[in-house]
């Protein structure tokens, strides 16, 4: 079973992705945590981020989902090969390509929870984009890539919601 959360930068995911995994543990269930895999990108990321940067994003994200995902009964994931897909199209437009393979792989989740904006949540941590303006950018390119490639998704209210989510 694989779970992702998905939003823009500066949400929360990461915190959840571990509130969630302890959660998870304490019911006595076997998940392991798949981290941000564009931290660990050698190429430009955020508004730099070249077509060939957020195609590493993107397919590493599946080659560390397909290597982890056998390993455990749940898989947390903080991020998706939809997240990937969705500051490529912000920044350099359609890919009919990758629309087509990140459509495919979404089918693939057990549940996507999308993550909103939280006022004040974004914070400076070396890495992640600053900008605001940026941040809600990504956030409206979220909503139209879900609706545009018809990706079924559970809009995020609390961890509580979340657990009730995953279909055991």
């Amino acid at each position: 079973m694989k779970i992702a959360l998905i939003g823009t930068h500066g949400t929360g995911k990461t915190v959840l992705a571990h509130e969630l995994m302890v959660a998870l543990k304490k019911q006595g269930k076997n998940a392991e945590f798949l981290g941000e895999i564009v931290r660990k990108n050698p190429m430009p990321i955020n508004k730099k981020a070249t077509k060939e940067s957020q195609e590493w994003v993107i397919y590493n994200q599946y080659v560390q989902e397909l290597e982890m995902q056998n390993q455990c009964e749940i898989l947390v994931c903080d991020r998706s090969v939809v997240h990937g897909y969705v500051y490529y199209y912000t920044a350099h437009g359609k890919n009919n390509f990758l629309e087509s393979f990140v459509k495919e792989q979404s089918k693939k989740y057990h549940a996507l929870i999308r993550v909103p904006i939280k006022n004040g949540f974004l914070m400076d941590d070396g890495v992640r984009e600053m900008d605001p303006s940026w941040q809600k950018k990504i956030d409206k390119s979220f909503n139209y890539i879900l609706k545009n490639l018809e990706i079924p998704f559970v809009p995020y209210e609390s961890l509580e919601q979340i657990i009730k989510t995953i279909p055991f």
